[in-house]
């Protein structure tokens, strides 16, 4: 009798540790999870929805075109795009990606290169490097460049606070969702290698 009284208690005190051992698991991996994610995924989490740094994902009932007329600070990209003749394809069906630059980000262009953007061909050529037209894929972004509109690359990479640089414009967290794309605030203007 005693020893049965003992096999039980000892059935029951393992299957409490095996309890506690499982609920550590189970604690330690659902912990753990975004850290991991921010760690293998983290150029990724500009492009989708996700809760890189704990940053809710933008949306907005709008087209991107809308999107950038609302905010202020993106008053020069509204007025260069629309000189360009490429705001109103921002408005259409479809899916685009918009590495948009602030106002602060033209206002820091050096007089050099502001006088060869200001002719129509290199205003057009410089917007369409800020354009990417379909989704961007895991692929492209693990590659670390991703092909625009204007046809060449623009590159991808991860920086130690963090944050991601595109060339050597830091893309600003959380990313906007629109009804049509994606808007990724940068704070400088890109600048094409053949420009």
């Amino acid at each position: 009798m005693f020893n049965k009284d003992i096999r039980a208690l000892t059935g029951k005190k393992t299957s409490i540790k095996l309890a506690c051992l499982l609920g550590i698991i189970g604690v330690t991996t659902l912990i753990s999870s975004p850290v991991l994610a921010r760690r293998f995924f983290p150029r990724f989490a500009l492009f989708q929805p996700s809760a890189y740094k704990n940053y809710p994902y933008r949306t907005s009932n709008s087209t991107i075109a809308d999107t950038l007329t609302k905010d202020k600070k993106f008053a020069n990209l509204v007025d260069e795009l629309k000189e360009a003749g490429l705001f109103d394809s921002l408005k259409k069906p479809g899916y685009f990606t918009i590495f948009a630059p602030t106002d602060s980000a033209f206002d820091s262009l050096s007089d050099n290169v502001f006088k060869r953007y200001s002719q129509p061909e290199n205003r057009i050529k410089v917007l369409k490097y800020h354009l990417v037209t379909g989704e961007i894929t895991p692929k492209q972004v693990q590659d670390g460049t991703i092909k625009t509109l204007q046809g060449t690359e623009v590159k991808i990479s991860d920086r130690s606070d963090g944050t991601v640089q595109l060339n050597d414009a830091i893309a600003q967290h959380p990313s906007t969702t629109t009804t049509n794309g994606v808007i990724i605030e940068i704070d400088q203007v890109l600048i094409p290698a053949d420009f």
